[in-house]
């Protein structure tokens, strides 16, 4: 029974949220230090438990790193699909896609990691996240083709429209601050705002109060 009576959770339940946590903290390391900069005496501290309970969850920090990448390209996946679903036309299908994933990198508890991590993959497991990135890349790069085809996005290179627009959500990893000058929501619209007028075949609307700072010093 994975439930007891009353909603109390159930051990199954209890560790994948305890997993959960523990890859929310490794991935908050590995971004403000970097992979070879964390240990797992680290990330045990931050989770005030101790380093042998992390070996429950992880058998070490590779699969740490590895769960994080496949995480992020679950989300990344999940939401391209309900873009599909949803979206009129392809701009606006690839504006729903970027702005998910745009939320995904900014949020406080995203487990997503940059392309600047890669390097720190073992060689198979470099692979395995290479493919599945250059699948979703390509899930994209059909977005961009049928804009074009209904004429909501300009004639463009796809695959050079969408290198372009997932590096630049990839570096707001390293610029984006929580208590810095834009909210979460503000800087996902700004950026979504820039990489849609890259494409768009129609003006783009003012930025909107969104997009206003919410004071004087930079990011």
């Amino acid at each position: 029974m994975a439930r007891w009576k009353h909603g109390v959770p159930g051990s199954a339940e209890l560790h994948d949220a305890k997993r959960e946590a523990v890859l929310r903290e490794a991935s908050a390391s590995f971004k403000a230090r970097g992979y070879h900069g964390t240990s797992m005496d680290d990330i045990a501290q931050r989770l005030d438990v101790t380093k042998p309970a992390l070996y429950y969850y992880f058998p070490g920090k590779q699969a740490m790193l590895r769960a994080c990448f496949d995480q992020s390209m679950q989300a990344a996946f999940a939401t391209l699909a309900r873009a599909r679903r949803e979206g009129r036309n392809g701009r606006e299908k690839l504006r729903m896609a970027l702005d998910a994933l745009l939320d995904e990198f900014l949020g406080e508890h995203s487990v997503a990691i940059t392309v600047l991590e890669e390097g720190s993959l073992s060689e198979e497991d470099f692979a395995a996240v290479r493919a599945e990135r250059r699948r979703y890349e390509r899930a994209l790069r059909g977005l961009v083709r049928e804009g074009i085809r209904d004429g909501s996005i300009v004639a463009c290179d796809p695959k050079a429209a969408v290198l372009a627009m997932l590096g630049a959500i990839s570096w707001t990893q390293r610029w984006y601050r929580a208590n810095g000058a834009w909210s979460r929501e503000q800087a996902r619209t700004l950026v979504g705002d820039l990489l849609e007028r890259m494409v768009s075949s129609e003006p783009a609307p003012r930025l909107q109060a969104a997009g206003r700072r919410r004071g004087k010093s930079g990011a």
